[in-house]
């Protein structure tokens, strides 16, 4: 279980990782909605974009496993 702290610290650790992947925004989240306890990083994606996205990150100095959850969806435009 990752506390906010931790799932920032992975964010902010990997979020390049991340977007190399496929990830258009990152973020973090209350895990419950997912099916977690505590935190998970939020991997936002276009709806057919092909991903290549861990299940999960290592928090820097905790070493906590942080999961990672992928979301589909437009980016959003300027308006």
């Amino acid at each position: 279980m990752a506390t906010l702290h931790q799932a920032e610290d992975a964010r902010r650790s990997h979020g390049e990782r991340l977007a190399e992947g496929g990830a258009h925004a990152v973020g973090v989240e209350p895990g419950e909605p997912f099916g977690y306890d505590g935190y998970v990083v939020v991997a936002y994606a276009e709806p057919n974009a092909k991903v290549d996205l861990p299940d999960s990150l290592q928090a820097g100095r905790s070493k906590t496993t942080v999961p990672v959850v992928v979301r589909r969806g437009e980016r959003a435009r300027p308006g």
